[in-house]
């Protein structure tokens, strides 16, 4: 029997992703030495080279990479090597690859280069054959129309309810926010800041907030939106619920005291609630049953209940005359808070800008594998 050295050879980086849990974006370099294997690598990955509508998909993505790379992750004074950034000097994207395994001392600086630039095309094939890609209109639609249709503007005031009126018990909202899908970059950036995360994991690209008048109305939006039939309930994806706003133990002891006094012929104002609601924070704090999931990029005092929920979509797919509905569970996020908490979260360094400025540094640190110099 040969017992060849090749025959003992494995590529350490490879079996790392396949069987290590290491993201191909955090391994140092490929391992490709020639064109025939990088073709073949690509065609594996999804592509054919020899494809012309493959290969201008890729050329349009090469580019993006590289506006991303330049528009959100360059320091001052940073520059992309010509010789990866412009197609009539790479030639062949191919190259890139075989640029990307190098182990050349004096290719050191555009191995690294060409890594990087392939970390950030890797995320935007991703995105862009996800099923959002292809459904984005029929999923917007089906997942925020109910919500809309559910919210009216008092004349008077001019602030939104959710429900038919105030006088019919109708939730007044300070802010109602539908966030729209997130951006390609700021897609692309949030993947690249989380080694967890991929495409299909990416969970709110869609969402809606709700800012209002005080936390027990915060509650009552969650029971509206359930018991109205905007959301199942069982789609909600669970390690994904956050709440931070609120209690859950102590809000539902609060709810069963002002049951008791009303019983007792009390008359409760939501002003008394949010007293009550206080107090037993104050005095039962230790017991407080709070649900936190870590965001290491969020600043620990933000405040909010968070879940995602799925929609069951349906759309239709065929030719025409033939056409046939074709379903699937899309995810998006539901944001609550009452005002109080919502001015404090968008002021100082709780801002939004200062969590995106969080997300870019741990971005551009993982494209250039931490060595911001390469």
């Amino acid at each position: 029997m040969d017992f060849s050295s090749s025959s003992f050879t494995f590529y350490r980086q490879m079996l790392d992703c396949v069987v290590g849990g290491v993201s191909v974006l955090d391994t140092e370099r490929l391992n490709i030495h020639s064109l025939d294997e990088a073709r073949e690598f690509v065609r594996a990955y999804g592509y054919d080279m020899e494809n012309p509508e493959d290969r201008d998909q890729l050329w349009a993505t090469h580019r993006r990479a590289v506006d991303l790379i330049r528009e959100h992750l360059l320091d001052e004074g940073e520059t992309i090597p010509e010789e990866l950034a412009e197609p009539s000097q790479l030639k062949d994207l191919c190259n890139l690859l075989l640029i990307a395994s190098s182990f050349e001392p004096s290719n050191c600086h555009l191995q690294r280069w060409a890594c990087a630039i392939l970390r950030v095309m890797h995320v935007y094939v991703q995105l862009r054959n996800d099923l959002f890609s292809a459904f984005r209109d029929e999923i917007q639609a089906q997942i925020f129309k109910p919500i809309e249709d559910a919210i009216v503007h008092d004349s008077e005031s001019g602030m939104a309810i959710l429900g038919a009126s105030k006088a019919d018990g109708g939730i007044l909202l300070e802010k109602f926010e539908v966030k729209p899908f997130k951006t390609t970059a700021s897609a692309v950036i949030k993947l690249l800041a989380r080694p967890e995360k991929v495409a299909l994991t990416l969970l709110d690209k869609l969402g809606v907030r709700f800012v209002t008048q005080n936390i027990f109305d915060s509650f009552r939006v969650i029971r509206f939106l359930v018991d109205n039939h905007i959301m199942s309930y069982p789609h909600i994806i669970p390690d994904q619920s956050n709440n931070t706003l609120y209690p859950v133990n102590l809000f539902m002891e609060v709810m069963e005291e002002v049951k008791t006094r009303e019983t007792q012929g009390e008359k409760i104002t939501g002003e008394k609630i949010q007293e009550l609601l206080k107090e037993r924070l104050e005095k039962e704090g230790d017991r407080a049953q709070f649900l936190e999931k870590a965001n290491e990029f969020s600043d620990p005092n933000y405040r909010f209940i968070k879940f995602i929920n799925r929609k069951l979509i349906t759309v239709s797919v065929g030719s025409e005359g033939a056409q046939r509905p074709f379903r699937f569970f899309y995810p998006f996020e539901i944001q609550i808070m009452d005002h109080e908490t919502y001015v404090r979260n968008t002021s100082g360094p709780l801002a939004h800008d200062e969590y995106k400025n969080r997300q870019r540094k741990r971005a551009r640190e993982r494209v250039f594998l931490r060595n911001s110099q390469n």
